[in-house]
């Protein structure tokens, strides 16, 4: 891994636990179409997309392709805990917490103060609840200015609660706000904590092009999502999405902010 991200430029990488089985996509024409199809009617909005996009995970599986992945319930947070110890230049972690598992909090507590670990991830789509299960941890999130990298299902406003009821929390909602994108952005656009990552194949050059317009470059942070969006086993090129950021036509330095600057600038 760390020789992948020096060969692309990638000095240092915020690491999630795995949530699901290792997973990789076969290449075909078929694939492309219905990634394309399914991108398109979420970000217009087409009636149909939350349920294609529901049933993407189904009884603790996540189905994709034909192929289905076990999602972990419970995501092993001493992973990356080992992987900051063993190189702590390279690596940052987040805390990934299901506040339905029993003890998540005692979860939080034992990392949230431990170097290297930055912030929590939640995943309300894979771990099937709603974003009002998270109201203890985003107040701990909040106390202790730590961000929250979100997952969103398909419930409705979801994306509008913590904002709300927790104005000092720092959220960024992954893959550019899925499902919700345009409806997101438009309310976050104003929205001083929110912000939003590239990261995922949830995502296309275009839609990041989308993203960065409607919100600004200040909000907006790269992200890879590896290994998801591998395309053999065991295999991540970070080039292909890092060059969805450094094509876009913009300035040099926006670019540089995209790439890491915002981020640092959150977590320090």
């Amino acid at each position: 891994m760390i020789a992948g991200m020096d060969s692309n430029g990638v000095s240092k990488t915020a690491l999630i636990p795995p949530m699901n089985e290792t997973m990789f996509e076969i290449e075909s024409s078929l694939n492309h179409y219905l990634q394309r199809t399914f991108k398109f009617m979420i970000l217009n909005s087409i009636p149909g997309s939350n349920s294609i996009y529901n049933n993407l995970v189904k009884d603790g599986y996540f189905h994709l392709a034909g192929r289905s992945y076990k999602i972990f319930s419970k995501p092993d947070n001493t992973l990356v805990a080992d992987a900051l110890i063993q190189h702590p230049s390279r690596f940052l972690g987040w805390i990934a917490i299901n506040p339905l598992e029993p003890h998540s909090l005692d979860e939080l507590e034992t990392y949230i103060d431990c170097p290297g670990f930055i912030g929590v991830k939640v995943h309300p789509f894979m771990h099937d609840y709603s974003i009002k299960e998270l109201d203890q941890i985003a107040d701990v999130c909040q106390s202790r200015g730590k961000p929250m990298l979100i997952h969103l299902s398909s419930e409705r406003d979801s994306f509008k609660y913590l904002p709300i009821k927790f104005p000092k929390l720092k959220v960024i909602y992954a893959h550019a706000g899925v499902p919700f994108w345009r409806e997101l952005w438009k309310f976050a656009k104003n929205q001083p904590s929110i912000f939003v990552d590239t990261s995922s194949d949830y995502i296309n050059p275009s839609i990041v092009k989308k993203t960065v317009q409607a919100l600004g470059f200040r909000k907006v942070l790269y992200g890879c999502d590896g290994p998801y969006g591998m395309s053999k086993f065991n295999e991540y090129d970070y080039s292909l999405k890092k060059k969805w950021i450094e094509d876009l036509i913009i300035p040099n330095y926006q670019k540089d902010l995209i790439l890491g600057g915002n981020f640092l600038e959150m977590i320090e």
